[in-house]
């Protein structure tokens, strides 16, 4: 059976990422004016491959012939790729796909010393969302003398080891030249995933959302807001009627968007279905103008015979990180909130035992008991993840 798998493409800017899923996808990330511009991803980018497994020597491949000993081979897995912005700043759009993802490829530069502090972040924030399926690329060996190379593996080799993953695979490669490219794919087919399509409770986690109308289209011609991302659990098909939270601002308060699911699409085509694994855009029938320019990211869709709590007063059990900040959570103090792919400000009220009771003002947070928060805190003027807990009020 073919499964689908998302996994996140994550490293310190400039180490050589959108490069990277470039040379195992033949795509380019870099879909926004303003990414195309500055060379840099800003928003979560997105692309796909296929892994087949081999049916004579097991490896596994990009192509319908083994890439090891040219046999046969049989389609393994639908992947889809996030690909992280690097930059201190935009640690926050990162978190907002950690959550969807069943593994990751931490892209680690030869050039530089390890680790660079978002290397740091991101192997942070991999590990407190609970992700298990690591390799890491070890890029721009092309720019380095032998000798550095070695040094560098040995860094990474330290630096995954004190961070919790001492078994993690590092593969050196150069993407430009698809050097160690397959070697890659060997360590990502591995990869374990869950099927839990079967849960009860549906969430997709919206990430991105669109108007997909020319200027000047005829009223009958029209297609709803499409609201891009990934299931987080359960199973999303066409014609479910779905919930989008927070939904729209009116009166004072939050109201949460009734829609239906009218298509979905995948970068594999269309699909009748979406489980966890894959990343899709759902066309509905809310008003267009919603969804555009990504006013609907960070939303919870869910189905109405398993609501959330909606709040704007939430309560954590809390586990900083050691040693990132020299005073405790203040009374008083703002943070920012990350919770699947929300991201708020919020207001300590009390932090007592390791439980911190958070007021997040006018803004309300749809969510489950026992959802995994992520708390940034403000160092030297930029949200830096400071620790994480479960809501469990």
């Amino acid at each position: 059976m073919v499964k689908n798998i998302t996994i996140d493409i994550v490293g310190n800017f400039a180490d050589g990422k959108t490069t990277l899923v470039k040379a195992i996808t033949s795509e380019s990330t870099l879909r926004h004016s303003e990414e195309k511009k500055r060379g840099i991803t800003i928003r979560l980018g997105y692309a796909h491959f296929l892994i087949y497994k081999c049916e004579s020597c097991g490896s596994f491949s990009r192509y319908k012939k083994c890439e090891v000993c040219k046999s046969d081979a049989s389609l393994y897995y639908r992947v889809s790729i996030i690909d992280s912005p690097g930059h201190k700043t935009l640690m926050t759009i990162m978190l907002s796909g950690a959550t969807l993802v069943d593994g990751a490829v931490l892209v680690i530069a030869s050039n530089q010393k390890c680790p660079q502090p978002q290397t740091q972040e991101h192997i942070e924030a991999l590990r407190i969302i609970g992700v298990k399926n690591i390799v890491v690329a070890q890029t721009k060996i092309d720019v380095v003398g032998k000798e550095r190379a070695k040094e560098s593996y040995n860094e990474i080799k330290e630096f995954m080891s004190k961070n919790g993953y001492p078994d993690a695979k590092i593969i050196p490669v150069f993407a430009a030249q698809d050097v160690n490219i397959t070697q890659l794919i060997q360590e990502i087919g591995k990869f374990e995933v869950e099927d839990n399509s079967n849960q009860e409770r549906t969430e997709m986690v919206v990430v991105r959302s669109f108007d997909i109308n020319r200027p000047g289209a005829d009223i009958g011609e029209l297609k709803g807001g499409v609201l891009g991302g990934g299931i987080k659990s359960g199973l999303l098909k066409i014609n479910d009627s779905i919930l989008v939270y927070p939904g729209a601002y009116i009166k004072n308060s939050w109201k949460p968007l009734k829609t239906k699911v009218v298509s979905m699409q995948s970068e594999f085509g269309t699909e009748k279905s979406a489980s966890r694994g894959l990343m899709v855009g759902v066309e509905t029938d809310l008003d267009p103008s919603l969804a555009r320019r990504d006013n609907l990211a960070g939303a919870l869709i869910v189905k109405s015979d398993s609501l959330p709590l909606f709040k704007n007063r939430i309560a954590i059990k809390y586990e900083a990180i050691q040693g990132k900040f020299d005073k405790p959570l203040q009374k008083n103090e703002t943070v920012l909130l990350n919770v699947l792919a929300s991201k708020v400000l919020g207001t300590v009220v009390s932090y007592v035992n390791s439980s911190v009771v958070l007021n997040l003002g006018t803004s309300s947070l749809p969510y489950f008991v026992g959802e995994r928060a992520i708390l940034s805190r403000k160092l030297n003027n930029v949200w830096t993840v400071a620790g994480s807990g479960n809501i469990y009020e």
